[in-house]
């Protein structure tokens, strides 16, 4: 009997679908493949959509998974944890695969150690975004408070990730990845009274720090530290240089780098490197208007395609510094989502190439060893087969014995 397959386009990703499994498949990637040198370990398996990882040390990990579960993995042991708040998924009829909302990013207080929080974020069955901290034991939450709600519901929220600035305060991001067109724009990103489309700065008690930017219009500042962003689920601040980094979702095509600044307008949907899913174009504003009152991005990634563009999808970001695998020490390092593996990007020569590290890679983290840990989806549809790999450098050989 011959097996009919059905191809299903889903934003930026296309899934595979057969009569007996449901796989998805990996494309052929959209740039050259490094020959860079590493090893990869499977360290756990058994998740649906492992989206955060929370790094307590070289063997100890929080994970979260979107479907709405948390879990201690301590060496070889994975528990599930017990407490956690109800949320609300999006997806298609029919299909087993997450499109919006869920359990997103968790992490680490700076402090942990002494006090014990740990911070996440979700999409709630209300329909509002939240990020709550709790403490554990156990491994059932013992201590629980909500310190950030947007004010408006998020059904299309499909990103939020938190960045440690220091001890006391956290960025936050919190996507809306509305299909917006110049003939019917949807600006939910440009309205300040809203705080999807937005990145915020919070206190670690979700308070709103008194050095936040006062936009026109208002005498005090807000939780908003730049707005104007379709969904940014890459976000990654480095002390070092003080600098904040964001990884954002165009439509078709139009995917951006960003360095973001305080107060920036990061133009969404009033200018867009990209065009909606339909063809449609999301403005009719030039580049030399845009750069006039919007933060231009750092690059753009477009993959060219018989219909105009593609996007890569990415949904993580991180820079790599002292890692053992020498090859992407200083480079940012990135999951493309619709490509299904991991990205290099050069930020002084803008080169951008394909790993051999493939799945949907929803987090990379670097251990404090050097090490780095990537969370994969699973690749079938049907099945909890996502898992957390590990990625390392590769052995050096020893001499042969004369």
């Amino acid at each position: 009997m011959k097996i009919k397959s059905q191809i299903l386009s889903i934003g930026a990703g296309i899934f595979l679908l057969g009569c007996t499994d449901a796989m998805i498949v990996v494309p052929e990637a959209p740039f050259p493949i490094a020959d860079d040198s590493f090893v990869i370990d499977t360290v756990a398996t058994g998740f649906t959509i492992p989206y955060g990882i929370a790094i307590v040390g070289e063997e100890e990990y929080f994970i979260t998974d979107r479907i709405g579960k948390m879990f201690h993995l301590d060496g070889n042991n994975l528990t599930e944890l017990m407490g956690l708040p109800a949320v609300v998924t999006f997806g298609v009829p029919g299909l087993p695969a997450i499109l919006h909302g869920g359990l997103m990013d968790i992490s680490l207080h700076p402090d942990y150690a002494s006090n014990g929080w740990i911070y996440i974020c979700y999409l709630a069955e209300d329909g509002f975004a939240k990020v709550s901290r709790l403490t554990l034991e156990n491994h059932t939450i013992d201590r629980f408070e909500t310190i950030f709600i947007t004010r408006d519901q998020n059904y299309t929220g499909n990103g939020m990730r938190i960045a440690w600035q220091d001890e006391g305060h956290f960025f936050l991001n919190v996507g809306n990845s509305d299909f917006s067109t110049s003939t019917n724009p949807i600006m939910h990103a440009q309205d300040l009274n809203h705080d999807a489309g937005k990145i915020h700065r919070l206190g670690e008690d979700g308070g709103i720090p008194s050095d936040n930017p006062v936009f026109d219009g208002s005498t005090s500042p807000t939780s908003i530290w730049s707005y104007g962003h379709r969904d940014v689920q890459g976000l990654f601040y480095e002390r070092s240089s003080d600098t904040l980094y964001g990884l954002e979702h165009g439509p078709k095509g139009g995917d951006e780098f960003n360095i973001i600044e305080k107060g920036g307008n990061y133009g969404w949907p009033l200018f867009s490197y990209g065009v909606n899913y339909d063809g449609a174009q999301v403005s009719t504003l030039s580049e030399d208007s845009a750069s006039r009152f919007t933060v231009l991005p750092v690059h753009i990634w477009t993959v060219p395609t018989p219909s105009g563009g593609q996007a890569l999808a990415p949904s993580c970001l991180l820079k790599v510094s002292e890692s053992r695998i020498s090859d992407w020490n200083d480079h940012f390092i990135f999951g493309s989502l619709a490509f299904r593996r991991l990205m290099k990007y050069n930020p002084e020569t803008q080169e951008t190439v394909a790993l051999n590290v493939t799945g949907r890679v929803r987090t990379i983290k670097q251990l404090p060893g050097g090490d780095l840990l990537a969370l994969v989806e699973r690749n079938d549809l049907r099945r909890a087969n996502g898992k957390i790999i590990k990625i390392r450098q590769l052995p050096k050989k020893e001499p042969d014995d004369m």
